[in-house]
């Protein structure tokens, strides 16, 4: 049976932090950080909280830093929620999804430019194809499935 308890306490803790990142803390180190995800482990006691920063200038380590400190805050609010009767332990880990996203968007658009001029959406496929290997000649003897002798085999 699955269990929709967690990824349920998922996304609201990911609503709450998010709300009280842009609303509640007015930590000019945390302007435009936003909670990417959220893993709570299977007992509730331990959640990876992933944050990615947009237009911030801090390195990921001083932003991790800054959200350690304010760990203590997001506790306060997980209890004032009611959301669950054991407040979770919160580790903070930079999300890289959006680097990674543009790594890849890069080797695409290489390999889009390299082949872009060799591809010719006019260029009749059959043409190209090598006939021979397709034709089979009618003097050949083509074993049959129903030639085959399985006499010796016992099942």
């Amino acid at each position: 049976m699955k269990s929709y308890r967690i990824p349920r306490l998922q996304s609201e803790l990911k609503k709450l932090f998010n709300t009280a990142l842009t609303h509640s803390l007015s930590d000019p180190n945390l302007q435009w950080v936003s909670i990417t995800d959220i893993e709570l482990s299977k007992d509730l006691r331990y959640a990876k909280v992933f944050f990615s920063h947009y237009n911030n200038p801090l390195p990921h380590d001083k932003v991790k830093e800054n959200l350690v400190k304010t760990s203590g805050f997001l506790k306060k609010l997980i209890a004032g929620a009611q959301l669950m009767r054991t407040i979770p332990e919160i580790s903070f880990h930079y999300d890289e999804t959006e680097e990674r996203a543009e790594k890849i968007d890069v080797l695409l658009s290489s390999i889009k430019d390299d082949y872009d001029d060799a591809y010719d959406p006019d260029i009749d496929l059959d043409e190209q194809l090598d006939d021979d290997y397709y034709d089979i000649d009618e003097d050949e003897e083509i074993d049959d499935y129903d030639s085959y002798d399985d006499d010796d085999e016992e099942f």
